[in-house]
């Protein structure tokens, strides 16, 4: 039985059923040309199918050139071939910086003390995100009216990232060029995986090689700093080695790459992390064999959650004065501005809005009136919260306690 049904004839009826449907026939003139209209006169299923091949050996001639030529196009067909299109005719570098100039304009993005901000000696900015790419980060700043900023290089929770492309790199200098942010002013931060104090072989073999992927995009960027975390020890070596192997993982990233000066930031003593203390970081910069590439960048909550009361009228004062005496002012490149959640000596690295935490609007105020913090980049890095959509009201405020 073949399905038509008892004493039928198949063989016969199968022809009849298929007259002028010989498919070899079909197919063998639509190879000679593709285009032809060869359609069965029965057979509802086959006249479609060959007809949607027809269409579509058609549009692949055509070469996705005019799509508004295709009779019924598939809509997603259409948005790829469009996408493609705009990459094939992507606009050049002095256009895009065009274009992110007028994004910048279309906001308001003039301090209300601007009098303050452009007499002052203090580069305040903030913490951007990359979406979109690294000069979009340049976009942000500008947006928000910072005349600094820090910004991750990639993804800070893999080891692994995509090789930074030549195109991109230039698209950023020519973006920081053009908005007027100069490389002394611009702090990249470190992913959170490093760990160059890491008792663990492979963890402190990873870490240093991120850290010369990281200080090579820093170069290829036109970029002079990088901030890093020192590392922690988990409770595994004494504090002393851990030093050293910090040191050990950036003399060797120095080796590899020129020009870039690693920045490293004081922690808030919280568990095994080193760098908390300011002779931990002395510890550190003593081992590095080129002191022209090394640098501190002091972080005011983690300061404060280690136990320096940056709340007090001479608090700030008694740091510095402690930071000079064991590290030196030399070192200082950089500070990160950050209320604290916790109060003083709480070894909690709790970030919060300036104002709002333990170090209030008065400990900010001996902060930006401090000489020994002018021409430096000063990055917040404060969340997003309730009527803090993002660092623009925090910049003006801090400028704002300028006397």
């Amino acid at each position: 039985m073949d399905g038509h049904g008892e004493g039928s004839t198949p063989a016969k009826k199968h022809k009849k059923k298929v007259p002028g449907c010989d498919t070899v026939k079909i197919r063998k003139e639509k190879k000679e040309n593709p285009t032809s209209d060869v359609v069965p006169k029965s057979g509802s299923y086959k006249r479609q199918r060959i007809k949607k091949e027809a269409t579509a050996e058609q549009s692949e001639e055509q070469n996705t050139e005019d799509i508004s030529t295709n009779l019924k196009p598939d809509k997603c067909k259409v948005r790829s071939q469009t996408k493609r299109k705009k990459r094939e005719l992507r606009k050049p570098d002095d256009e895009n910086i065009k274009e992110a100039e007028e994004e910048v304009e279309a906001f308001d993005t003039i301090p209300k003390h601007l009098h303050l901000w452009m007499s002052s000696h203090k580069y305040v900015g903030a913490h951007v995100s990359i979406q979109g790419g690294l000069w979009k980060a340049a976009v942000e700043a500008k947006r928000i009216g910072a005349r600094a900023f820090g910004l991750f290089l990639g993804s800070q929770r893999t080891w692994n990232s995509k090789t930074l492309e030549e195109e991109a790199a230039e698209k950023f200098r020519k973006t920081c060029s053009e908005l007027g942010f100069e490389s002394r002013y611009i702090l990249p931060h470190s992913p959170y995986l490093m760990n160059l104090g890491s008792p663990k072989p492979d963890v402190f073999e990873k870490s240093r090689v991120m850290l010369v992927r990281e200080l090579n995009r820093c170069h290829q960027l036109g970029l002079t700093l990088y901030n890093i975390h020192p590392g922690s020890h988990v409770g595994a070596m004494p504090v002393k080695k851990c030093l050293e192997l910090i040191a050990d993982g950036i003399n060797y990233a120095h080796l590899q790459v020129p020009d870039v000066t690693v920045v490293l930031e004081n922690m808030s003593c919280q568990g095994s992390t080193v760098g908390g203390r300011f002779e931990e970081l002395r510890g550190i910069i003593d081992h590095i064999s080129d002191k022209s590439r090394i640098g501190v960048c002091l972080d005011t909550c983690h300061a404060f959650a280690a136990g320096h009361n940056l709340s007090e009228d001479t608090g700030l004062q008694n740091m510095l004065d402690e930071f000079n005496k064991v590290v030196g002012l030399s070192y200082l490149k950089a500070v990160h501005l950050n209320d604290s959640k916790g109060k003083v000596g709480c070894r909690l690295d709790r970030h919060e809005n300036i104002g709002r935490g333990h170090i209030g609007v008065e400990g900010f105020r001996q902060v930006m009136n401090e000489p020994r913090f002018n021409e430096i980049p000063m990055i917040l890095e404060t969340p997003y919260s309730s009527g803090y959509e993002d660092h623009s009201k925090e910049i003006d405020l801090l400028y704002s306690l300028c006397a």
